[in-house]
């Protein structure tokens, strides 16, 4: 294997850049981006260079696509199922002001319209000790719901689940087998601290942006396997680093 590819789709140009292990030189290439499909304009550049797929040892690709769904609304219909009397938490927040003296100020609205927050029987303990037992029969009137009414994503996120995840565990695994086509995340599988409006944000925010980036991700693999690609395949994560391709699809 001959080839370490990295590609970036940035707003304006895609870039390539490509390491050959046998000369130790780094060519580059760069197009105009394809809005109307980003694979496109990353397959494009890759003609700008000497790498041949099939002799590609690794594919790492950086995209904007995620924050520009995030920035742009343009995300998938997404439901949030909450703990009984939490279905609010993503409006309440922290219950800060971040601009204290601006009587005008209004908060960003949520990312989940509270239409499409549903609140089921369920309550652990902050010790991690059941309450409320989980109502799966509930869970399983949910699903109904989400399949009739079109929904692409689902966040779980219950309260205490951080102590003690077994619900939010059960209510994915059901999710999941009830609505395959269905996108689904819980907020402990992402981060277990204990603040409950962070770990529901964060859980809304990976739903809203997971449809989308997982039909991506998994096209964008397959465009390069029909293509002779045979090496490991990673996104960029925010932090610089990669993630593999399922690393990437769930966070």
């Amino acid at each position: 294997m001959r080839f370490l590819v990295a590609t970036d789709t940035g707003g304006t140009f895609t870039d390539v850049a490509v390491y050959d292990r046998e000369t130790e030189k780094v060519t580059y290439g760069k197009t105009l981006t394809d809005y109307t499909n980003l694979i496109d304009g990353v397959l494009e550049g890759l003609k700008t260079t000497d790498a041949k797929l099939e002799e590609a040892l690794l594919f790492k690709h950086g995209t904007t696509h995620v924050i520009n769904t995030l920035i742009q609304r343009s995300g998938a219909k997404t439901a949030l199922i909450a703990t009984k009397g939490f279905g609010d938490s993503l409006e309440i927040g922290r219950g800060n002001r971040p601009v204290p003296f601006a009587m005008e100020y209004r908060r960003e609205r949520p990312l989940i319209e509270r239409s499409n927050r549903i609140e089921i029987n369920e309550r652990m303990d902050s010790g991690g000790k059941v309450l409320v037992p989980l109502d799966l029969e509930q869970v399983r009137q949910v699903a109904q719901r989400l399949e009739a009414e079109g929904f692409e994503a689902v966040a779980v996120s219950f309260m205490n689940a951080y102590a003690n995840p077994d619900h939010e565990e059960q209510t994915v695994a059901l999710l999941k087998e009830l609505l395959p086509r269905v996108y689904v995340t819980s907020g402990t599988v992402l981060t277990r601290e204990w603040f409950e409006y962070e770990r529901a944000s964060t859980a809304a925010a990976n739903a809203y942006v997971g449809s989308r980036m997982s039909s991506y991700v998994d096209t964008f693999d397959q465009r390069l396997r029909d293509r002779g690609f045979k090496g490991a395949f990673y996104m960029m994560g925010s932090n610089g680093g990669v993630l593999s391709k399922g690393r990437a699809v769930e966070q």
